[in-house]
């Protein structure tokens, strides 16, 4: 036990390290007929941001979580399955996390199945909400406190057992309906992608059992470590403690608004600021030739007032959003006419009106939060991207 302890506190920041290691005690709290049980951290840079113990049995999947963002909160999820290991049902609460066991829910949802739909009832009270989409979900994450990441080790256990082999699925979440694709790459790894969030590598141990969660090449960014078992009341007390002295996380990806006013013209860019959180990001979180939301969540949208130039490129005033693809040295710009869209879906070639080389040059400091500005220049201004050590721009006039 510790030297379990011993290797938590090289995984998470000295406060928590020393909590987790208090609670490395053993717990006689188990589910009958237990099949596999653990303890996931889930980590984004060098922040745990999560912490979820998890007990599953050939019917149930039992999970108490501790979040630490927006604000910290205790969260249990009581989830049915079928024999072939699909979801049956959902029920999701959430507790105060300096008394999680007080019985007095705060927020709440359950989920529920039909042959050809989810069902969703999130909320409680007066602000309940009843949603349906199409598809029957396997990977299910609109629930208070966002994602819950043993859902991932369910669809691990269905991927092909060859790699090479994938099989299919459905996402389901507030924003509907998506296809996601389960497939083994190797004989430990097996990989989950979403259009939503991208691709999650889940790593697999003897009997198949998951140790690991890679998510450097999803939207989620969020890496997962395997522990043995914690006292997770005491983690939730201490994280409520540290929030009260230290303040709360706040958003993972804040939304912000640049504004200018430029040759007559009101421009506005609404986005998403991931923060760098110690990792490095080009080339690694955000990859390199590919098509990046540039920012987060909901796509980077774009307005002008008067029609504007990206070189001899003509956008007419309106409301676009905007995508990048960083490459080393340089990068390209898309101003897409297609609008209202999360940050992750696939762009229409054909509502493309513009694709505008980008300047690329090193920042003199690096910052921390991904940043987007206005900046006046001549008869028009410059836009300008920065996060990590790199600052990516396109100059515009305004005819």
């Amino acid at each position: 036990m510790k030297r379990l302890c011993r290797k938590i506190a090289v995984i998470i920041p000295a406060f928590a390290a020393a909590v987790l290691a208090a609670a490395c005690t053993s717990t006689q709290h188990q589910l009958a007929q237990a099949t596999d049980r653990g303890v996931l951290l889930l980590r984004l840079g060098p922040d745990t941001l999560f912490v979820e113990r998890f007990e599953r049995t050939p019917r149930r999947i039992y999970v108490e979580s501790v979040l630490r963002a927006p604000s910290v909160a205790f969260r249990t999820i009581d989830a049915g399955l079928n024999p072939d290991g699909t979801l049956s049902s959902i029920a999701v609460a959430i507790f105060d996390p300096t008394n999680p066991r007080s019985g007095i829910v705060r927020d709440s949802a359950t989920v529920s199945f039909t042959a050809d739909s989810t069902v969703y009832t999130l909320g409680i009270g007066a602000a309940k909400q009843f949603l349906r989409f199409p598809g029957r979900g396997d990977l299910i994450i609109s629930l208070p406190g966002s994602f819950w990441f043993p859902n991932y080790l369910l669809l691990a256990e269905r991927a092909p057992r060859v790699p090479g082999d994938s099989v299919l699925g459905t996402m389901t979440s507030r924003l509907g309906a998506d296809r996601l694709v389960m497939k083994r790459v190797a004989p430990d790894t097996v990989t989950i992608w979403t259009q939503f969030a991208g691709t999650m590598r889940v790593i697999l141990g003897p009997e198949g059992r998951t140790m690991a969660l890679d998510g450097t090449g999803s939207s989620l960014g969020y890496i997962g470590t395997r522990i043995d078992w914690i006292d997770i009341d005491s983690v939730s007390r201490a994280f409520a403690e540290r929030e009260r002295a230290a303040g709360v996380v706040g958003s993972l990806s804040a939304r912000d608004t640049a504004r200018a006013e430029l040759a007559g013209a009101r421009l506005t860019v609404d986005y998403g600021r991931p923060t760098k959180r110690g990792r490095t990001i080009f080339g690694n979180v955000v990859p390199w030739n590919q098509l990046w939301r540039t920012g987060a969540n909901l796509a980077t949208h774009f307005t002008t007032t008067h029609d504007v130039k990206f070189g001899e490129a003509l956008v007419p005033a309106g409301t676009y959003t905007l995508h990048t693809i960083p490459a080393p040295g340089s990068w390209t710009l898309l101003v897409s006419r297609q609008t209202g869209q999360w940050g992750t879906s696939a762009v229409n070639p054909a509502m493309v009106i513009a694709r505008v080389p980008m300047r690329v040059r090193e920042s003199s400091e690096v910052v921390e939060v991904f940043t987007i500005t206005l900046v006046p220049d001549g008869a028009g201004g410059i836009i300008r991207l920065g996060w990590d050590t790199t600052l990516a721009e396109a100059s515009f006039t305004i005819p």
